[in-house]
């Protein structure tokens, strides 16, 4: 039922792409790892595009080299998977989307030495373990709840709300700080487990915030559009996958919203990137394809920087902030995540994500 709409390109053939595109200078070699979800595309479809560009200079100092390497949710694939990265010869590496995969890499890749750079992790504590070699390209959580509160009170009468959360780490650590910021704002919340049985004393027109993946928001919409619910559903940014609206087009009734990444963050030329981006993917961008872009660009420009002076001062560079082309400067906070990180607010309906 939740199959993709189109299927993903191997992120092998990016390496292979890539590789062929060899000259006799020096290779620099990329590490990124991702499971095969949803987001992986954006992943490995952002990083391709820029270094794609980067090789259109032929007055440029390096050749890149991608190495790719599979990691599931678990902490144990996903350290084995950084340690292969780094046999391989990997000198940064870029990915690791969710974070029970990050938080396992992190340490390894501080251990070593190399950078790290975050494009889809969104859990606040990735940051603060005190890392000097991380740096963070997307949203936060804790932000995230902020925006999606913000948007329900907007949109609700009642100052009543509802989480439907999903029994993950993920789905219980974002419906905690959706029930903070709730409580903070003076919002009365109801909290339940997504599960076979949705309950059946849902209004019909309640305003819910979902917490999980994307995955389980297709299965929410399907079990709401059943009890005909004709209410408003807030998602977070991991439904921002290309594929979502498709499977949810046929939901008719239920007005769906979702908190993601702005499309055209830094500056970046978003009708541009997107037509590029689509010849690669094959699909329309998502939550962290822009992040991903953004953050191999960074990477790229900046190589000169970290073969020179090591890791650390190359990630205290990049944080007191870079401008690349003609894009706003990106900046980091002391411990690495993303200054000025803008989220949008889209509406899901008829097979598309409309910005509000």
């Amino acid at each position: 039922m939740n199959k993709l709409v189109v299927e993903p390109i191997n992120p092998m053939s990016i390496s292979d792409r890539i590789s062929k595109r060899k000259t006799d200078k020096e290779v620099f070699r990329i590490g990124f790892s991702a499971n095969y979800g949803g987001h992986t595309r954006e992943l490995y479809s952002g990083l391709y595009l820029a270094v794609e560009e980067y090789l259109k200079n032929k007055e440029r100092d390096y050749d890149i080299e991608l190495l790719w390497k599979e990691s599931s949710f678990s902490y144990e694939s996903s350290k084995k998977a950084a340690n292969q990265l780094i046999n391989r010869g990997a000198e940064a590496v870029i990915g690791h989307l969710s974070a029970n995969q990050s938080l396992a890499a992190a340490t390894i890749y501080s251990d070593i030495g190399i950078p790290f750079f975050a494009t889809g992790t969104t859990h606040p504590e990735l940051t603060k373990q005190g890392y000097d070699n991380l740096l963070r390209f997307c949203g936060k959580d804790d932000d995230m709840a902020e925006e999606m509160i913000k948007l329900a009170a907007s949109l609700s009468k009642s100052k009543s709300l509802k989480i439907i959360f999903q029994e993950n780490n993920y789905g219980k650590q974002l419906s905690s700080l959706l029930e903070k910021t709730s409580n903070e704002k003076g919002l009365f919340i109801e909290k339940e487990v997504l599960s076979s049985d949705v309950s059946l004393s849902l209004k019909s027109n309640q305003t819910i915030l979902y917490a999980g993946t994307y995955e389980g928001a297709f299965l929410l919409t399907k079990k709401l559009s059943k009890l005909n619910f004709r209410g408003k559903v807030i998602f977070g940014d991991d439904v921002f996958v290309a594929d979502f609206p498709f499977l949810v087009s046929k939901d008719k009734g239920i007005q769906l919203y979702t908190i993601s990444t702005k499309r055209g963050l830094f500056g970046v030329d978003y009708i541009e990137f997107a037509k590029k981006y689509r010849e690669i993917a094959l699909m329309d961008p998502g939550a962290y394809s822009i992040t991903s872009y953004l953050a191999t660009k960074l990477l790229l420009t900046n190589i000169s920087v970290l073969k020179k002076y090591g890791y650390k001062k190359f990630i205290d560079h990049l944080k007191n902030g870079i401008k690349i082309d003609n894009l706003e400067t990106i900046s980091f906070s002391p411990n690495g995540d993303v200054l000025d990180f803008a989220w949008g607010v889209y509406k899901i309906e008829n097979g598309k994500f409309y910005k509000l």
